[in-house]
């Protein structure tokens, strides 16, 4: 069976993984505004588990046989604080990370519909004998567009 944890030792533990959590949560939203991928990707492993032991934590925190009376206030006040700026990071994370969602659904959409557009049919021949093809192939008309790195 689990050991029960201690109210001044479950406040602790909620201390440190949010300081952790923060920390973690900042660097995902700097990267997804400034648009480093990759570094959201590293994070993804770290936020997901850091995520569930607090939530886990706080859970627990709800138990009948925890005493809050006996910590100290600058414990329950630090993890008050704590918990607000937690709170105000997961609001900016779940928006940037919509944000980047439909920038690249966005993206993709305006792909495929270039590669649609300038892709020929099997066309059908005309009076003096061209197919659509060949005259597709001399007016090319392929759709450009430019990567804009930010994406």
């Amino acid at each position: 069976m689990a050991e029960i944890l201690e109210a001044k030792e479950r406040i602790e533990d909620l201390l440190f993984i949010a300081k952790h959590l923060i920390e973690i949560l900042e660097q995902e939203n700097a990267a997804l505004v400034e648009g480093r991928n990759s570094v959201v990707g590293d994070l993804v492993d770290q936020k997901t588990k850091l995520s569930r032991a607090y939530e886990i934590r706080v859970l627990g925190m709800d138990q009948p046989d925890q005493d809050y009376s006996k910590v100290e206030p600058a414990l329950i006040e630090e993890l008050k604080t704590l918990s607000s700026r937690l709170q105000e990071l997961v609001v900016i994370n779940e928006r940037e990370l919509k944000i980047n969602i439909e920038v690249g659904k966005r993206y993709m959409d305006v792909v495929a519909e270039s590669v649609k557009a300038a892709t020929p049919n099997a066309g059908t021949y005309g009076a003096q004998g061209t197919s659509e093809r060949e005259e597709h192939n001399r007016k090319s008309k392929t759709a450009s567009f430019a990567i804009d790195e930010n994406l």
